[in-house]
C-alpha cells in the first residue's frame, strides 16, 4: 500500500490511534508490502472457495419450487430436492447448501472468516496473509448479494522478521489496530462467534515452493499431523531454523504437542545444528527409527532422552521398552529418577527394579510403583531406617514393605494441619465434582486422611501435611449411596493434574472409576479456562 492507501485502511480509527499509526514508521513500512483494498481475485477466492459448503440456493417462486439461484456462481439452475432447508449440490459450480425460499426467509444472512496468502510486495521470497471478516446479505426474492468485506489481521512472514497486526474494536465501535508480539490466528474466536471459519491452507501450500520456507517441512507438518494453525509452526522455524531437522529426525508429532502447548519443557537444545547437539544424546544412524518411535508424546521422549543420558540403554533397547515408558512418563517421572539417585539408585536400576515390582503385582499401574517406592523410601527416613541397607532399600515385596512402614509410623491427628485445611477450604469447593453414581470431594481435615489410609490400606494419611499446606489436594472418591464409605481416593498437583488415584491396597482403578476421573479430567478443565478467563 501506498500512504493514501494505508490513509484509507485506517480511516475508521479513533482519531488519536489514526494518528500514531500514520506516525508510525514500523507500521507504515510493514503495510507497504500489502496490496491495497479488496481485489477482484480476493472477492473471487471468498465466494468460489473461502465459503465453503456454507452457501444458500434461493427458491423466489414460490409456483415454482425446483428453480432457484446459486449463491456462488449466480446462475439459475434446477433443484433436485427443493424443501426449505435441504442441502443439495449446484449442478453448475459444485457447490454444496442449503435451499431457501423466499416467502419463509426474505434475507439471509451469514458470516464468514477466512485468510488469504500471496507474495508480498517488493519481496518475493516473502508470504503475506489476511484475515477478512464478510457479513453476507443475499436477498431470496431477486438473488442479489450484499457483501462487506472488513480486514481483521495482516501478516507478514520473511526469514529475518514475522509480524502480525491485528484489529480491535471496543463497545463504543471504537477502531485501532495493534501490534501483537507473536504470530496469533483467530480462526477458533471467530467460530465460537458464530462466523463459518476458511483457513486457506489451499492458498499457502503452493506459495511454499519458492519462498523462504521451502526447507520449512511445513507441508509435512501438515499432512502428518492435520494441524491447521500454520502461524505458530512459521514463527517456531523463523526463530528456529534447525526445526527442518527435527521433523526430518520423524519428531513431527513432539513438535505439533510443543506447539499447541507453546512449551517445549527444555527438550531441545535450539542452538544446537546437528542431531546430537539438538538433543544432546549421541545419535547414530541405526537410531532414527527408535527415536522415531519413542516420540509418542512428549513425556514419553523426554524420559527416553533422560534414561539415555543416564543409563547404559541404546536408543533401540528403550524402543522395545517404548510400552513401558509410555505408562510410566509423567510432567515429573525424571525428577523421582532424580530423587531416586538421592538414595543411591540409578537411573537403570531404577527401571528394571520398578518393572520387576510390576510384574509381581500386576494390579499396579508401573507409575504407581515408582510413587510408592519414593513414598516408602521417605517414610523409611522418618523412622531413621539404614537406606544403605540393600533389603531396606530395594525389598523384595515394595508393597507388603510399604504397608509394614505405614504401620509403624503410627500417624495422628495434627490440629494445626486441620487449621490450616480449614483456611482452603472456600479455595478448594471448586474441585468437588458429581457424575456416574460417583462424587469427588476434597478431604477436610487430617483426621479423614487417617481413616481413609487405614480403610484402603495405603499411605494417604503421609500426605496430610503436604495436603494442608497446598503443595498437593487429596480428593476423596465415593460411591453416590454410599458417601461417606472410603472407596478410592485421588491426588492432585498444585497444577490441578491428576497424578495418583488408588483403591483399596492400592489396587488400580475399574473402568467405571476409570470413566469418572476421566469425566472429572474434563471438569477440571472447565475450571481452569473459566478461571483464566476470570483472569483476563
Amino acid at each position: 500500500m501506498k500512504k493514501k492507501e494505508i490513509e484509507q485502511a485506517v480511516a475508521k480509527c479513533w482519531p488519536t490511534s489514526r494518528e500514531r499509526l500514520l506516525g508510525d514508521k514500523d507500521f507504515l513500512h510493514f503495510m507497504r508490502y500489502f496490496p491495497a483494498g479488496i481485489g477482484d481475485e480476493v472477492k473471487r477466492y471468498f465466494n468460489q472457495v473461502a465459503t465453503g459448503s456454507e452457501n444458500f440456493f434461493m427458491v423466489p417462486d414460490r409456483e415454482d419450487k425446483q428453480k432457484a439461484v446459486c449463491s456462488r456462481c449466480g446462475k439459475h439452475i434446477v433443484l433436485t430436492k427443493s424443501s426449505h432447508k435441504d442441502r443439495v449440490t449446484c449442478p453448475k459450480c459444485g457447490a454444496d447448501g442449503e435451499v431457501v425460499h423466499a416467502w419463509r426467509r426474505a434475507r439471509t444472512q451469514a458470516k464468514y472468516y477466512f485468510t488469504y496468502f500471496e507474495r508480498a510486495l517488493y519481496d518475493k521470497e516473502a508470504i503475506i496473509a489476511r484475515s477478512f471478516a464478510v457479513y453476507r446479505c443475499i436477498s431470496a426474492a431477486t438473488g442479489e448479494i450484499f457483501e462487506d468485506y472488513v480486514p481483521r489481521e495482516y501478516y507478514l512472514m520473511r526469514p529475518m522478521e514475522v509480524i502480525h497486526w491485528t484489529h480491535e474494536c471496543d463497545f463504543w465501535g471504537n477502531e485501532w489496530w495493534s501490534k501483537r508480539r507473536s504470530l496469533y490466528s483467530k480462526d477458533y474466536v471467530m467460530e465460537l462467534n458464530g462466523y463459518q471459519v476458511w483457513l486457506g491452507l489451499d492458498r499457502l501450500k503452493p506459495l511454499l515452493k519458492d519462498s523462504w520456507l521451502k526447507y520449512s517441512q511445513l507441508d509435512a507438518f501438515f499432512r502428518l499431523t492435520g494441524a491447521e494453525d500454520a502461524f505458530r509452526y512459521i514463527e517456531l522455524y523463523q526463530k528456529h531454523p534447525q526445526l527442518e531437522y527435527i521433523m526430518k529426525m520423524g519428531l513431527w508429532n513432539i513438535v505439533a504437542e510443543g506447539l499447541e502447548c507453546r512449551s517445549f519443557r527444555n527438550i531441545f537444545n535450539w542452538k544446537g545444528k546437528t542431531p546430537k547437539d539438538l538433543l544432546g544424546v549421541p545419535i547414530g544412524k541405526g537410531d532414527m527409527l527408535a527415536l522415531s518411535a519413542l516420540a509418542v508424546d512428549m513425556n514419553t521422549f523426554s524420559l527416553a532422552l533422560y534414561l539415555k543420558k543416564n543409563s547404559r540403554f541404546s536408543l533401540v533397547d528403550l524402543a522395545q521398552k517404548r510400552k513401558e515408558l509410555e505408562q510410566l512418563s509423567h510432567f515429573d517421572t525424571c525428577e523421582m529418577f532424580d530423587a531416586l539417585k538421592g538414595y543411591g539408585v540409578c537411573s537403570e536400576e531404577t527401571l528394571k527394579y520398578i518393572l520387576r515390582q510390576q510384574k509381581k503385582k500386576r494390579y499396579y499401574g508401573i507409575r504407581g510403583v515408582l510413587i510408592d517406592w519414593i513414598d516408602y523410601l521417605q517414610d523409611c527416613g522418618k523412622l531413621g531406617l539404614n537406606l544403605e541397607d540393600t533389603a531396606v532399600l530395594k525389598p523384595h515385596d515394595l508393597q507388603q514393605a510399604h504397608q509394614n512402614i505405614i504401620t509403624q509410623l503410627k500417624i495422628k491427628a495434627d490440629e494445626e494441619l486441620d487449621k490450616q485445611m480449614a483456611k482452603l477450604k472456600e479455595e478448594r469447593k471448586q474441585y468437588n465434582f458429581t457424575a456416574g453414581g460417583f462424587l469427588a470431594k476434597v478431604a477436610e481435615s487430617s483426621s479423614e486422611l487417617i481413616v481413609e489410609g487405614k480403610i484402603l490400606h495405603h499411605c494417604v494419611g503421609t500426605y496430610a501435611d503436604r495436603h494442608a499446606k497446598g503443595k498437593c489436594t487429596i480428593i476423596l472418591i465415593r460411591k453416590q449411596e454410599e458417601p461417606n464409605v472410603p472407596f478410592y481416593t485421588m491426588e492432585l498437583t498444585p497444577a490441578k493434574q491428576i497424578a495418583q488415584v488408588r483403591g483399596d491396597h492400592n489396587c488400580g482403578m475399574t473402568q467405571e472409576v476409570e470413566a469418572f476421573v476421566e469425566s472429572y479430567k474434563k471438569y477440571l478443565a472447565e475450571v481452569g479456562k473459566k478461571k483464566g478467563a476470570k483472569a483476563a
